[in-house]
């Protein structure tokens, strides 16, 4: 029997929006699949309007964080992943499901939750090993965030005003405070 879809808690709200590949294959073979993600996130922004507070996309995976003012994330997400499934079905000549079923979502109800998910989404490649700095991982809002850089489709004013001048540095203090940790002790969602 198929899981029941209860969609009213979906109305107006912040969600940790995680899309994996099928089978943890590649979701993106080169920058050029990343690159074509980020224009259809714009694209699927301007059409269905949410506040992209932070994103990071992996290998086989993408970590979101949206908030939703007029339309549910079901809608914005099958318009994503359906979009972006096609592209690279296409580019690569796969057939099939590109995507391990129906995404995940997360509410985030609180700033500390909002902080924290930020937090691990920005470590999220560090944790992996894909770079020795966060900031310098080019495929996530961080470098945007911290470095004070222009990102379109990103809305940083949720996320850094909860910090004090200098915002950014102040960000990024929060953020890395966690990083000399042991990776295996960072925290996971």
């Amino acid at each position: 029997m198929p899981r029941a879809r209860n969609w009213s808690q979906y109305k107006d709200g912040t969600y940790h929006i995680i899309s994996r590949a099928i089978r943890k294959w590649s979701l993106f073979e080169d920058y050029r699949d990343k690159d074509r993600y980020l224009t259809i996130l714009e694209e699927t922004q301007q059409k269905y309007p949410f506040k992209l507070h932070a994103f990071c996309l992996m290998k086989n995976h993408v970590h979101l964080l949206i908030e939703v003012m007029d339309h549910q994330p079901n809608v914005i997400m099958k318009q994503i992943n359906f979009r972006y499934a096609r592209y690279f079905n296409f580019r690569h000549k796969h057939k099939g499901h590109l995507f391990e079923g129906r995404y995940f979502a997360e509410p985030i109800s609180t700033v500390s939750k909002f902080l924290n998910t930020s937090r691990y989404i920005h470590l999220n490649p560090y944790k992996a090993l894909a770079v020795k700095q966060a900031e310098d991982y080019k495929w996530s809002s961080y470098p945007y965030l911290v470095k004070n850089l222009v990102c379109p489709i990103l809305y940083k004013n949720k996320t850094l005003s909860h910090f004090s001048p200098p915002y950014e540095e102040n960000f990024k203090h929060f953020t890395e405070e966690l990083k000399w940790q042991d990776k295996e002790e960072l925290p996971s969602l």
